[in-house]
């Protein structure tokens, strides 16, 4: 089955069962990536080094629209730098997260993707993490989702996507790659909670 017709049929299902609802918004900014300023993708953050080092850069290779984020692993005077990209102080409400979205994975080495949800609370405390190694190398995109339980005491969240190395290695690997495209953030709530 294709992955559109199974995320469909997963989202209805979700809308069909009684209270359960689902939040109508994308959470994230720009979470198709197709705005960028330079080589940032705009509402993002990235560890690229202006004018000395990019390590994250809009890609026209994308699952849908015209662009979708690359994050690569670089060398720089001798050290490996792999891409990041972060987006911080996302709000959240409710009591389940999902991220979805689509990955294209080259992996040297048995690099893999990761990803990570750092929920926090009003203080900034962290007071879970969620994380996904996506480890699969993909000749196309694939789907991805990522699911965890929202702590009532949880407000915001920072997402972070990124590539690390392998279990067998201690540095990730130059020509390792990894695009992300069309990343959703959704909340889903029990029905009558604030």
């Amino acid at each position: 089955m294709k992955p559109k017709i199974v995320a469909l049929i997963v989202t209805i299902s979700l809308l069909l069962l009684p209270g359960i609802t689902l939040s109508q918004e994308n959470l994230l900014k720009n979470g198709d990536f197709e705005r960028f300023t330079g080589s940032e993708p705009n509402g993002w953050s990235s560890n690229n080094i202006p004018k000395t080092l990019t390590v994250v850069s809009p890609s026209t290779k994308c699952h849908s629209g015209k662009y979708a984020a690359k994050c690569e692993v670089k060398d720089f005077y001798g050290s490996k730098f792999a891409g990041m990209i972060t987006q911080k102080n996302v709000e959240i409400s409710g009591t389940t997260l999902q991220l979805s979205g689509y990955y294209l994975l080259n992996s040297v080495g048995k690099d893999v993707g990761f990803i990570s949800l750092e929920l926090q609370n009003a203080e900034g405390n962290t007071v879970k993490i969620c994380q996904e190694n996506l480890t699969t190398p993909t000749v196309g995109f694939a789907p991805f989702t990522v699911t965890g339980n929202i702590p009532h005491e949880a407000v915001r969240l920072d997402i972070k996507l990124t590539l690390l190395p392998g279990q067998e290695s201690e540095k990730a690997h130059e020509g390792s790659y990894i695009i992300f495209d069309d990343l959703e953030l959704v909340a889903v709530s029990s029905e009558g909670e604030k």
